[in-house]
């Protein structure tokens, strides 16, 4: 290496492509190259599970596809109060997010 070379540094984090690639979700922002009706299909040929399409109106994110278990347990509305709120800054509008939610529910009863 020549001395007035620049020096670079490179991470590299590589894990084995998974099956299925996608957890609990995509968050599908408005100009992605790909649609929501190609992912969904996508998904039914990947994943036995199904996904709720979230559709949104918004100058960021088009839509939603979130396992149908999770939102049986936290509703579509608070589901996409919370992912507006929370990931909706930190994403652009040609972008495909995936996320994982990980949900807890702690029930009491007196009786």
């Amino acid at each position: 290496m020549l001395p007035n070379e620049p020096k670079f540094l490179i991470t590299a984090k590589i894990k084995e492509f998974s099956i299925p690639p996608i957890t609990d979700g995509l968050i599908i922002g408005k100009d992605a190259a790909i649609g929501v009706s190609a992912l969904q299909k996508a998904l039914r040929l990947l994943i036995p599970e199904e996904f709720d399409h979230i559709e949104i109106q918004d100058e960021v994110i088009n839509s939603m596809l979130i396992r149908s278990s999770i939102t049986r347990r936290l509703s579509q509305k608070r589901m996409m109060a919370f992912l507006l709120d929370q990931v909706k800054p930190l994403m652009t509008a040609d972008e495909i997010l995936h996320i994982q939610l990980d949900t807890e529910i702690t029930i009491t009863q007196e009786l």
